[in-house]
């Protein structure tokens, strides 16, 4: 995602214009920094150039460049830089927004130099050392564009902020140095070099108004880069480091004790080297750059201040509270996920499931009623001689539930019944209606089964949380610190920020920010922190507002349907989802036969998924549940097909979970694949099998998802043939695919719908 831009930068993209006299300051940094050179090349030019100056008086800035450069000694040298610039300037023009990332910009500026470079080397060159001397040119100047940029983002954005980032003070303070080298050559009598007052004044006012650690390393960074060009560039940063830390100690002080300080430093230089000429600034120098650090005005220095003070400290949120806050969310979706468990089942049907077994006693009371009512051995079977007669017919129950049905009657038993042939055929028929009952209800095996299915997904979230807490997410604070610097460039204050990476990499970014945050551009500084497309998701009601990764692909869809002819209502049902985890499910379920009874069945199979997947439960145990609710459910059988395609936004991977259901069909790579049911439709067996056909999906793969009145259509042997054709034909839109198929499918009947057709179309898209 491409940074942020100032408007400044915006500005760079108006066509050119005439200089004005706000851009004067600039054009006499850019000459400095061009006079300044490493290695005998001038690299900061060009880097100054690219990150610091308005592109729309290029042509300024080319001759200010090529003045530095000629007054430097580059000479001929001058012109590998100008072409060099030219080169910048049609990129920054013409370059697309993928390429408006800073490492982008930071590369293009080190391959001008390289290319601005060859044009040398074709007419001058020495051997193998130019190739690595423009190699490391460039690289210089890829760096040197980022601490240009840094620095120039502070001062132009530091009025409107709270704080300045350490590694802002760092590369102002190397830019100082830069600027400060260009001054080499300009010098006054007794030997003082305009270049080592600037350098002695730059130390002393960092070191005043920053930290110790700030003090320190803006002294070592100006020391060095002041005298790069010479052979002191060593001496002179340890010179200049320690002065810096002197002077920052002694701050307390006053400007007296800075400037103290950094007197004892070029005294503790001197006596370590044994003789004054060791140090690279010599004592008139070291006393111009105080004396003018103690004349400068406290308007200048409040002004200075502003730019090195109070370098960012995040005042981070205890790990006590962070993991408290993360165990209560993620307890908070268990909970929920258990409510809409009990919401599902509550809902899905008129009358609640009634788990109960038929005692045997009730089976024999409707007996004797049907056979043994009028009987005149009544009396004598069912009260003189109860028991015998009680375990003669357990007997009959013991046999017929062996055999399945009874023949005819034991000569034990028909020795003793009078009417034994009408009780074995009324037998018969009793046991069959509850034998019929006890399986419609489920009764004992299907609900432990239900029951267990229950418990073993709590188990499952229980332990996939634990394994959360254990190593499953992990607080991102070196993030926190980046992102509360780079936000602060722009204006958005933070108060509170936690960065949350889960295993598989997904982000999440809770942070608390000042009243009028522009939400587009924390959104476009988070993607540029992290490396990842970041969005906004929701505020919590402490205000605190969360963000999370953006997924890595979309999904466009079309969904059409047509009931069967002369019936008013579809007996199938379409339902596609999008849950938290960035997971999208398309479903179709056909409901067995046509009409209003064959959509209920459908309805309550899409409502009981969807209320499942939204709680958070897996698949496979969604799935197992909703056969074990359509096996129990009371009156009438209850059975509906189950095609569900699981697509993963963040991994393009998708699973297809088929229970009864038609083919499916996947486009990918210029080839058809066809995916086929494993299972019997939901709800006629206590046991489903669930398995998911895995595929991964890229950019443009398409899917075709179909209810049996389109896969059936047609009067041949291979039916489906015509879909792949149809898929392979790549309509402009899913709405387009979904509609041709489903038209043809109709054809295929000879213009009539025997069966209620759905089509689900989809395509993929890589964000």
């Amino acid at each position: 995602m491409p940074r942020p831009q100032l408007a400044e930068e915006l500005r760079n993209a108006a066509p050119l214009r005439a200089p004005v006299l706000r851009d004067a300051p600039a054009a006499a940094l850019l000459f400095l920094v061009s006079r300044a050179s490493v290695l005998g090349t001038f690299p900061f030019s060009m880097a100054f150039f690219a990150a610091c100056f308005d592109k729309t008086i290029a042509y300024l800035g080319v001759t200010v460049m090529c003045i530095g450069l000629m007054s430097a000694g580059a000479g001929v040298a001058a012109v590998r830089y100008m072409v060099a610039a030219l080169i910048y300037w049609l990129f920054d023009r013409l370059r697309p927004p993928k390429l408006r990332a800073r490492t982008a910009e930071s590369a293009a500026c080190g391959i001008s130099v390289c290319i601005g470079g060859l044009f040398v080397l074709l007419a001058d060159f020495n051997g193998p050392y130019d190739i690595l001397i423009l190699l490391a040119e460039g690289i210089i100047a890829a760096l040197m564009y980022l601490v240009f940029f840094k620095a120039d983002t502070l001062i132009k954005t530091r009025r409107s902020r709270a704080q300045a980032a350490k590694d802002e003070i760092v590369s102002t303070a190397i830019s100082a140095g830069v600027i400060i080298t260009g001054f080499h050559g300009v010098t006054f009598p007794l030997g003082i070099s305009l270049s080592g007052i600037a350098a002695v004044y730059a130390v002393i006012s960092i070191a005043y108004h920053s930290t110790l650690s700030a003090a320190g390393s803006g002294g070592l960074c100006i020391g060095f880069m002041s005298a790069m060009n010479t052979p002191d560039a060593m001496s002179s940063m340890g010179f200049m480091g320690i002065s810096g830390l002197f002077a920052n100690l002694l701050k307390s002080f006053g400007r007296i004790g800075a400037a103290a300080g950094m007197a004892l430093g070029t005294a503790a230089a001197v006596l370590y080297s044994g003789y004054a000429e060791a140090v690279p600034v010599n004592a008139y120098e070291s006393a111009a750059g105080i004396m003018l650090f103690l004349l400068t005005p406290t308007r200048v220095h409040n002004f200075l201040g502003a730019y090195f003070a109070n370098s960012i400290v995040i005042e981070n949120v205890s790990l006590e509270m962070r993991v408290k806050d993360y165990l209560t969310l993620r307890l908070q979706q268990v909970s929920d996920a258990f409510s809409a468990l009990t919401a599902s089942f509550t809902d899905a049907s008129d009358k609640r499931l009634k788990l109960y077994g038929r005692e045997f006693g009730t089976m024999l009371d409707d007996i004797t009623e049907r056979v043994c009512a009028d009987c005149p051995m009544f009396n004598k079977c069912w009260q003189s001689e109860f028991s015998d007669s009680y375990r003669r017919v357990s007997d009959l129950l013991a046999k017929i539930e062996r055999e399945g049905i009874l023949l005819s009657a034991p000569d034990t038993f028909a020795k003793k019944c009078a009417r034994s042939d009408k009780f074995i055929s009324e037998f018969n028929h009793v046991y069959e209606i509850y034998k019929r009952d006890t399986m419609r209800r489920g009764e004992a095996i299907s609900g432990r089964d239900l029951l267990a299915g229950q418990y073993g997904e709590v188990s499952r979230m229980l332990k996939s949380m634990s394994e959360e807490v254990e190593d499953g997410f992990s607080f991102r604070e070196d993030l926190e610190e980046a992102a509360v610097a780079e936000l602060d460039k722009y204006g958005v204050n933070v108060f509170e920020i936690s960065v949350v990476e889960s295993t598989l990499g997904r982000l999440e970014i809770f942070a608390g920010l000042g009243l009028g945050s522009d939400i587009k551009r924390v959104e476009a500084v988070l993607s540029e922190i992290t490396g990842t497309p970041i969005g906004y998701d929701s505020t919590g009601k402490n205000g605190i507002m969360r963000f999370v990764s953006k997924p890595r692909y979309s999904a466009d869809f079309a969904v059409r349907q047509r009931c069967r002819d002369h019936s008013r209502v579809c007996g199938d049902s379409v339902s596609v989802i999008k849950t938290g985890d960035y997971r999208m499910y398309f479903i179709i379920s056909d409901g067995m036969g046509s009409g209003k009874k064959a959509s209920e069945e459908s309805k309550i199979t899409i409502k009981l998924l969807s209320d499942f997947l939204k709680a958070g439960f897996g698949v496979k145990t969604a799935i197992e549940m909703i056969n074990s609710a359509l096996c129990l459910k009371l009156g009438d059988e209850c059975f509906a097909t189950i095609d569900l395609l699981c697509l993963d936004l963040m991994t393009g991977y998708a699973e297809f979970y088929k229970i009864g259901a038609a083919q499916s069909f996947v486009y990918s790579e210029g080839k058809v694949d066809t995916l086929f049911s494993a299972s019997i439709p939901a709800g006629m067996l206590a046991g489903v099998k669930v398995t998911a056909q895995r595929r991964r999906l890229d950019d443009g793969d398409t899917v075709i998802m179909v209810s049996d009145g389109v896969s059936e259509a047609g009067f041949t042997a291979a039916r489906t043939e015509w879909i792949k054709k149809e898929l392979t034909s790549l309509a402009d839109n899913m709405a387009d695919m979904a509609d041709n198929i489903l038209h043809k499918a109709m054809r295929k009947n000879r213009d009539a719908v025997i069966d209620d057709m759905s089509v689900i179309a989809i395509r993929v898209l890589e964000e």
